[in-house]
Protein backbone atom coordinates (compact mmCIF):
# COMPACT_ATOMS: atom_id res chain seq x y z
CA UNK A 1 0.00 0.00 0.00
CA UNK A 2 1.76 3.11 -1.26
CA UNK A 3 2.47 5.94 1.86
CA UNK A 4 3.40 9.87 0.70
CA UNK A 5 4.13 12.33 3.31
CA UNK A 6 4.49 15.53 3.28
CA UNK A 7 5.88 18.60 5.67
CA UNK A 8 6.09 22.40 5.66
CA UNK A 9 6.57 24.47 8.33
CA UNK A 10 4.42 26.98 9.35
CA UNK A 11 5.39 30.85 11.34
CA UNK A 12 2.19 30.37 14.12
CA UNK A 13 2.11 27.88 17.14
CA UNK A 14 0.12 24.76 16.86
CA UNK A 15 -2.45 25.71 19.35
CA UNK A 16 -3.68 28.71 16.81
CA UNK A 17 -2.85 26.55 13.71
CA UNK A 18 -5.04 23.47 14.63
CA UNK A 19 -8.23 25.36 14.21
CA UNK A 20 -7.25 26.01 10.59
CA UNK A 21 -5.98 22.06 9.84
CA UNK A 22 -9.76 21.26 11.49
CA UNK A 23 -12.00 23.26 9.69
CA UNK A 24 -12.29 21.19 6.40
CA UNK A 25 -15.60 23.56 5.47
CA UNK A 26 -13.07 25.73 4.72
CA UNK A 27 -10.23 23.88 2.49
CA UNK A 28 -12.58 25.12 -0.96
CA UNK A 29 -11.73 28.75 0.03
CA UNK A 30 -8.14 28.61 0.41
CA UNK A 31 -7.17 24.88 -2.00
CA UNK A 32 -7.95 25.15 -5.53
CA UNK A 33 -8.33 21.54 -5.73
CA UNK A 34 -10.78 20.97 -2.79
CA UNK A 35 -13.92 21.97 -4.69
CA UNK A 36 -15.92 21.01 -1.71
CA UNK A 37 -16.10 19.10 2.13
CA UNK A 38 -19.29 18.68 3.47
CA UNK A 39 -19.59 17.44 7.82
CA UNK A 40 -22.39 14.54 7.29
CA UNK A 41 -21.99 14.13 10.97
CA UNK A 42 -20.18 15.77 13.89
CA UNK A 43 -19.70 13.93 17.27
CA UNK A 44 -17.45 14.46 20.46
CA UNK A 45 -13.73 14.03 19.15
CA UNK A 46 -15.13 13.26 15.35
CA UNK A 47 -16.59 14.10 12.25
CA UNK A 48 -17.87 12.16 8.99
CA UNK A 49 -16.95 14.30 5.97
CA UNK A 50 -17.84 14.12 2.06
CA UNK A 51 -14.95 15.78 0.29
CA UNK A 52 -14.99 16.19 -4.04
CA UNK A 53 -11.91 17.00 -5.05
CA UNK A 54 -10.31 17.47 -8.14
CA UNK A 55 -7.11 15.79 -9.44
CA UNK A 56 -5.55 16.65 -12.73
CA UNK A 57 -9.39 17.52 -14.37
CA UNK A 58 -10.40 14.11 -12.39
CA UNK A 59 -13.32 15.05 -9.98
CA UNK A 60 -12.59 11.80 -6.85
CA UNK A 61 -15.35 11.53 -4.09
CA UNK A 62 -15.18 10.18 -0.73
CA UNK A 63 -16.28 9.93 2.85
CA UNK A 64 -14.21 10.03 5.90
CA UNK A 65 -14.24 9.41 9.30
CA UNK A 66 -12.42 12.61 11.26
CA UNK A 67 -10.78 11.36 14.58
CA UNK A 68 -10.11 15.31 16.10
CA UNK A 69 -7.00 15.48 18.86
CA UNK A 70 -6.71 18.85 19.43
CA UNK A 71 -4.48 17.55 22.63
CA UNK A 72 -2.77 15.57 20.75
CA UNK A 73 -2.41 17.95 17.94
CA UNK A 74 -3.39 15.14 15.61
CA UNK A 75 -6.12 14.54 13.18
CA UNK A 76 -6.98 10.65 11.81
CA UNK A 77 -8.78 10.12 8.85
CA UNK A 78 -9.77 7.42 6.97
CA UNK A 79 -12.54 6.51 3.89
CA UNK A 80 -15.59 4.73 4.75
CA UNK A 81 -17.25 5.04 1.18
CA UNK A 82 -15.39 5.97 -1.82
CA UNK A 83 -13.57 5.61 -5.07
CA UNK A 84 -10.76 3.89 -3.53
CA UNK A 85 -10.25 0.38 -1.82
CA UNK A 86 -8.24 1.86 1.35
CA UNK A 87 -7.79 5.80 1.97
CA UNK A 88 -6.17 6.69 5.38
CA UNK A 89 -4.13 9.13 6.74
CA UNK A 90 -3.51 11.82 9.55
CA UNK A 91 -2.39 15.67 10.11
CA UNK A 92 0.30 16.36 12.33
CA UNK A 93 1.30 19.26 13.76
CA UNK A 94 4.80 19.52 15.91
CA UNK A 95 5.95 22.99 17.33
CA UNK A 96 9.37 23.70 17.68
CA UNK A 97 9.92 27.32 18.87
CA UNK A 98 7.40 29.79 17.54
CA UNK A 99 6.86 27.62 14.61
CA UNK A 100 4.79 24.50 13.75
CA UNK A 101 6.36 21.80 11.32
CA UNK A 102 2.45 20.29 9.20
CA UNK A 103 3.15 16.39 8.82
CA UNK A 104 0.00 15.59 6.00
CA UNK A 105 0.51 11.48 5.09
CA UNK A 106 -2.02 9.32 2.99
CA UNK A 107 -1.78 5.73 2.41
CA UNK A 108 -4.15 3.98 -0.39
CA UNK A 109 -4.94 0.92 -2.21
CA UNK A 110 -6.84 0.89 -5.40
CA UNK A 111 -8.24 -2.81 -4.50
CA UNK A 112 -7.62 -3.94 -8.13
CA UNK A 113 -4.20 -6.09 -8.35
CA UNK A 114 -3.65 -6.24 -11.35
CA UNK A 115 -3.79 -2.69 -12.09
CA UNK A 116 -1.88 -1.97 -9.03
CA UNK A 117 1.59 -1.47 -10.10
CA UNK A 118 0.23 0.79 -13.17
CA UNK A 119 -1.61 2.89 -11.15
CA UNK A 120 -0.09 3.73 -7.67
CA UNK A 121 2.74 5.35 -8.95
CA UNK A 122 0.70 7.51 -11.06
CA UNK A 123 -1.77 8.39 -8.59
CA UNK A 124 1.28 8.25 -5.92
CA UNK A 125 2.49 11.13 -7.79
CA UNK A 126 -0.82 13.17 -8.23
CA UNK A 127 -1.50 12.69 -4.72
CA UNK A 128 2.13 14.36 -3.45
CA UNK A 129 1.51 17.09 -5.63
CA UNK A 130 -1.97 17.84 -4.58
CA UNK A 131 -0.34 17.34 -0.36
CA UNK A 132 2.45 19.79 -1.47
CA UNK A 133 -0.42 22.45 -2.80
CA UNK A 134 -2.70 21.84 0.25
CA UNK A 135 -0.44 22.17 2.71
CA UNK A 136 1.38 25.67 0.79
CA UNK A 137 -2.25 27.15 0.80
CA UNK A 138 -2.53 26.52 4.55
CA UNK A 139 0.89 28.05 5.02
CA UNK A 140 -0.80 31.26 3.23
CA UNK A 141 -3.59 31.26 5.14
CA UNK A 142 -2.13 30.80 8.11
CA UNK A 143 0.61 33.17 8.15
CA UNK A 144 -1.32 35.61 6.49
CA UNK A 145 -3.70 35.19 9.14
CA UNK A 146 -0.83 35.99 11.86
CA UNK A 147 0.06 39.02 10.54
CA UNK A 148 -3.17 40.33 9.74
CA UNK A 149 -3.43 40.30 5.73
CA UNK A 150 -7.56 41.03 5.42
CA UNK A 151 -9.40 38.72 2.95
Amino acid sequence: MPLIEETIDVRMSATELFPIISDFEKYPDMMADVKKVTILERGEGYTVSEWINEIDGRVIKWVEKDLIKPEENRIDFEQVKGDLKTFEGFWQLDEAGGDTKITFSISFEFGIPMLAPLLHPLLSKKLRENMKQMLADIKIKAEGQAVGVIE
